[in-house]
């Protein structure tokens, strides 16, 4: 009998144990302050480039959250990923000198195409994109900062939207896609 109970001890210690070293990494509440501090201590490896950030917008889908934030007159994101202590870890940053974000991400529930960026003097109301033989119509918000999403086939190939394939239109339904080039991708 002592046997048994020795036996079921080590067994949650050993389930503890390995709950713990799993959990470690997954320290990031769903608070606005200690994401944008975790954030600048994420983007400041290995050299220090700024010293605070802004977030502008936040998305929450299923295990990820897509956050859109802004540092030193930039715009940039950051992708994170919900551990089983409901908190989060950062999976990567984006730090470009782009104001106009697109990818095709997975999350537990399928794959997404999320558009994140500026919409200078919101000429943009929607994009159009042409992924693997499928036309995808997605509004944007008419709203300074934004990020907005739609579902794709797991099938989907492409991580990334290839040049020439997401065409950007304003509200008279003309294609802008130039004009913005020049202000949201310098």
């Amino acid at each position: 009998m002592k046997k048994k109970i020795y036996y079921i001890l080590i067994i949650l210690v050993f389930i503890y144990g390995g709950f713990s070293l799993y959990s470690r990494p997954y320290t990031i509440a769903d608070d606005k302050k200690q994401l944008e501090a975790s954030i600048v201590k994420f983007i400041n490896r290995p050299i220090v480039i700024t010293e605070n950030v802004e977030i502008k917008q936040e998305l929450n889908l299923h295990n990820k959250k897509f956050v859109l934030f802004s540092y030193n007159n930039k715009l940039a994101s950051v992708e994170l990923i919900k551990g089983l202590n409901n908190k989060y870890k950062i999976e990567k940053a984006e730090l470009t000198d782009k104001y106009f974000y697109d990818e095709i991400r997975t999350t537990n529930d399928g794959k997404y195409l999320i558009l994140k960026g500026k919409n200078y003097n919101s000429k943009i109301a929607y994009v159009r994109v042409l992924l693997d033989n499928n036309e995808y119509k997605i509004d944007i918000p008419q709203q300074e900062y934004f990020i907005t999403y739609c579902k794709v086939p797991m099938e989907t190939e492409k991580s990334f939207i290839e040049v020439g394939i997401l065409k950007i239109y304003n509200s008279e339904d003309i294609d802008i896609t130039e004009e913005m080039n020049k202000t949201l991708v310098k």
